[in-house]
């Protein structure tokens, strides 16, 4: 089967004449590493993806697990299994950083976005190389934001069809197009840096922005200094970027929160809880900086907030932003050299390689398969330590669905009678149903799964930065940035912090999730063991997370603890996961021949509004009152293959001219952002692949971005819309 040729690196052929001698590898001098000033460039921009592509996170929201949120039976070219998603609250985002210091470069990703995706990485990896010839191999980092309520079938795992539908090539190739253009942007745009790291711990204290939401592990004391009881990661870190001349060029900001204010009914497009944050950060500002958020241990982390809906998000978001911001404000920059070196591995997740050893002092492991063994169920030793091997994972191809007081599919458990392993599904038979599901031919599934051979993870070590600890001391030191590829809980990023410090002699660690690939859950065995919803979504069982995170205080240790520049992997054997390729869809978008007309009536059936007690107009009255006033417009557009329709709030200006409003960082009022809402219908509603009519409908409420939000200035105002059609 034909695979992406980002897995296929040729050497260029060498011309070597007879008498020539090759000098002996082993002879050769080892590159040094080399600290230099830093350079960095920043930019964002849009993810162009099209309104119909199914959003990530809730399986409900397929017609196999329910059709949850269907807003009627529309059809789109973009979806599947899920329902199509309708308009947009807030669109996908994407921050970029890109950071060298004249020796290696780290580039840095962070997207709007349910989870990373290796293969994404991989072409992220190529076209850089390309564009600019610098060396990424291993240094290209993908990190997401973990919302519910973006476009996710970009992810071609088969595993993760269940929570965004099957993968499309033409949203795989939007996807990555946007992020190169925005990296390009970045490397472009860059200049002498200065960089400080911000640390607050326990910032939250009261949870008004996020708490645990993991019970079933309050009577584990698993940490000195951590008593039993509710516990969520409690850091807060703040990475700084400035120009070396002082001027602020942005910060990547990183605790740990679920993108789940909104639920599976919602389908709109929006960066949920985590955008909210950022949302209202970015106004901490007089200026538009690059602002992104990182994910910790986030996996068991609610969103907490006040009120419900599109205002929790607001609300999630004052309430962050003045702790951020003023760790922010007091944290120190230095333009002084550092180093700068990343590595990156596809640890081997096999079935047989699982092993925990936690530095020599146990040896977790599976018992060999066996389809006709009976487990001891015995769990726990007479120490109260877990019994190895783990006889109840007793399955070849790995198990789902497990935690669960009552199994998901009964009669076809892994064989253990024992919770938390009684209600684990075979991969195998979970395998068959997302081939039925999906339309997938016999060789499209695989077993083992191809993606659960293989995660995906990096590590960088970046200093000496000038640090701002929890405790208000400053000091400089290295950093250890650890990217993992799932979901990382809470337990999970304070196991790691301290094995780093203990193995490696790294003080400052922070473990990012949902980064590079994505494996479900991470947790560590003793967690995972409690049982609960956390354990429904990994492959194979409580040894599976911190082997992933052993494999990265491994690569850690032997990559970037020397002063030696080590090739990525030499011997070729941390190889990523290879895909098959998929064509790209041929159908051809609707000509749209009305597009631009504005609408002077809504149409009485099937046209969506996502307000139920809301009467629809084409177009806004003449005058409003601020905040129960709401501006709203109707208008023919184009297909949403090619149309992503702007709209812009504008206000009349003294001299007859009209300029964009905005806000008090500086960025136009759109429906980039949350002011406007933007919804799509087709007409007819069914089939996609016949021609249609889309109708697009924009609602501003009169309010002013922030801040005193009953104090919008009177004036004249009107909302420009600019689109696309196919011709």
């Amino acid at each position: 089967m034909p695979l992406r040729q980002s897995f296929i690196r040729t050497a260029a052929p060498t011309l070597l004449l007879a008498c020539q001698s090759l000098p002996d590898p082993a002879a050769r001098t080892p590159a040094l590493i080399i600290e230099g000033a830093p350079v960095a460039g920043m930019a964002e921009t849009v993810i162009d993806l099209p309104v119909g592509a199914p959003l990530g996170g809730y399986t409900g929201r397929c017609d196999c697990f329910g059709d949850e949120g269907e807003v009627d039976n529309r059809d789109s070219e973009y979806s599947l299994e899920f329902n199509p998603s309708a308009g947009i609250h807030s669109l996908p985002m994407v921050q970029v950083l890109w950071l060298e210091n004249g020796d290696q470069d780290l580039v840095l990703f962070k997207t709007d976005s349910i989870y990373s995706f290796d293969d994404l990485v991989e072409e992220l990896e190529e076209r850089l190389e390309d564009a600019t010839g610098r060396e990424l191999d291993g240094r290209v980092v993908l990190a997401t934001s973990h919302t519910h309520n973006q476009p996710a079938n970009y992810q071609h795992g088969v595993t993760w069809y269940l929570g965004g539908d099957r993968y499309n090539e033409e949203i795989f190739q939007r996807f990555a197009g946007s992020l190169e253009t925005a990296a390009l942007e970045a490397y472009e745009t860059r200049v002498p840096a200065a960089l400080g790291l911000g640390i607050a711990t326990d910032w939250d204290p009261d949870d008004h922005v996020y708490r645990d939401r993991r019970p079933e592990n309050d009577e584990m004391a698993f940490f000195d200094g951590i008593p039993a009881g509710a516990y969520k990661d409690p850091n807060l870190n703040v990475l700084r970027v400035d120009t070396a001349d002082g001027n602020p060029m942005g910060m990547f900001f990183a605790f740990g929160i679920h993108g789940t204010v909104l639920g599976g009914d919602n389908q709109l497009w929006s960066g949920d809880a985590s955008g909210g944050v950022e949302t209202a950060l970015r106004e901490r500002f007089d200026s538009p900086l690059i602002i992104g958020h990182f994910q910790l241990g986030g996996g068991d982390a609610s969103p907490v907030g006040v009120d419900s809906d599109f205002a929790r998000l607001e609300s999630i978001g004052e309430l962050a932003a003045d702790s951020i911001y003023d760790l922010w404000s007091r944290t120190p920059t230095s333009s002084q050299p550092i180093r700068l070196e990343t590595i990156t591995h596809s640890i081997d997740t096999s079935r047989d390689s699982m092993r925990v050893t936690r530095n020599g002092t146990m040896d977790l492991r599976y018992a060999p398969y066996d389809p006709e063994y009976i487990p001891d169920e015995i769990i726990y030793d007479e120490d109260g330590q877990i019994a190895t091997p783990l006889d109840e994972f007793n399955t070849q191809y790995g198990g789902a669905f497990c935690g669960e007081d009552i199994p998901l599919i009964p009669g076809v458990s892994i064989g253990s009678t024992t919770y938390p392993y009684s209600s684990c599904v075979e991969v195998e038979t979970i395998g068959w149903v997302i081939r039925a599901f999906f339309d997938l031919e016999e060789h499209q599934l695989q077993l083992p799964l191809p993606e659960s051979l293989r995660a995906k993870a990096s590590a960088s070590r970046v200093g000496p930065l000038t640090i701002l600890s929890a405790d208000g001391t400053e000091t400089s030191d290295d950093v250890l940035f650890a990217f993992f590829p799932g979901e990382t809980t809470a337990m999970y990023t304070e196991q790691f912090r301290r094995r780093a410090k203990a193995e490696l002699g790294m003080e400052h660690v922070i473990p990012i999730g949902y980064a590079q690939d994505h494996e479900g859950y991470l947790m560590i065995p003793e967690d995972w063991l409690m049982g609960g919803y956390e354990p429904n979504i990994n492959v194979w069982g409580p040894l599976q997370g911190e082997h992933i995170m052993e494999g990265v205080l491994d690569m850690s240790k032997r990559w970037l603890l020397t002063d030696v520049v080590e090739p990525q992997d030499p011997e070729g054997i941390y190889q990523p996961t290879e895909y098959e390729i998929e064509s790209l869809p041929t159908n051809a978008p609707d000509l749209s021949p009305e597009a631009g007309t504005l609408l002077t009536n809504i149409p009485e059936e099937d046209f969506y509004i996502p307000f139920s007690d809301l009467v629809a107009q084409a177009q806004p009255e003449g005058q409003i009152h601020r905040i129960q006033g709401a501006a709203q417009l109707a208008w023919i557009g184009g297909d949403p293959g090619v149309d992503l329709p702007r709209v812009t709030l504008q206000s009349l200006q003294e001299d007859g001219t009209w300029a964009d409003v905005t806000t008090p960082s500086g960025r136009p009022i759109n429906e980039g952002m949350p002011d406007i809402l933007l919804v799509h219908t087709p007409d007819p509603l069914y089939p996609a692949n016949v021609e249609q009519t889309h109708y697009w409908w924009a609602i501003w409420q009169a309010v002013a971005h922030n801040g005193d939000r009953a104090g919008l200035p009177l004036g004249t105002y009107r909302l420009s819309v600019v689109g696309e059609s196919y011709s």
